[in-house]
């Protein structure tokens, strides 16, 4: 009897792992800073069943960082696997997002939405055109 139980809860504990979303932090390496830098990669719950997924890429504000969006709304995981996508919080330094003209380590609209697009999309299961992507964030 104690077998039986032990195989079925380690049964459930499975099958309940390949279902749960995926939160990673991913370090991608940013040519045009020279520097790499931190952003939160969210997988639905059912990312191996998908060819392609749209990807929402969701900045933060001011004083924030890679992981800002997940402790302001911790139902994201659960939102991507209701609407089948991919969200993604980079880490903007506080930079506004911008690539500055003065400071050659602050260029975030490069990494932003080139590197880390191209990184995302060679990485993942995307839909990797302009119309399978949006941009959205608050604050800076």
């Amino acid at each position: 009897m104690m077998k039986k139980f032990v195989l079925s809860l380690l049964l459930c504990l499975g099958v309940f792992e390949l279902w749960a979303q995926q939160v990673d932090t991913v370090t991608v390496f940013s040519w045009s800073m020279q520097t790499e830098v931190k952003n939160v990669v969210i997988l639905p719950a059912n990312y191996d069943s998908y060819t392609e997924l749209p990807v929402l890429y969701l900045l933060h504000g001011y004083t924030g960082n890679h992981g800002t969006w997940l402790s302001i709304q911790p139902q994201l995981p659960e939102l991507a696997t209701h609407y089948g996508m991919i969200i993604v919080c980079p880490n903007g330094r506080n930079a506004w997002y911008w690539d500055s003209p003065v400071n050659p380590h602050m260029k975030y609209e490069t990494f932003v939405a080139e590197e880390l697009v191209e990184y995302i999309d060679s990485h993942y299961k995307t839909k990797p055109y302009p119309s399978g992507r949006a941009i959205t964030g608050f604050s800076m």
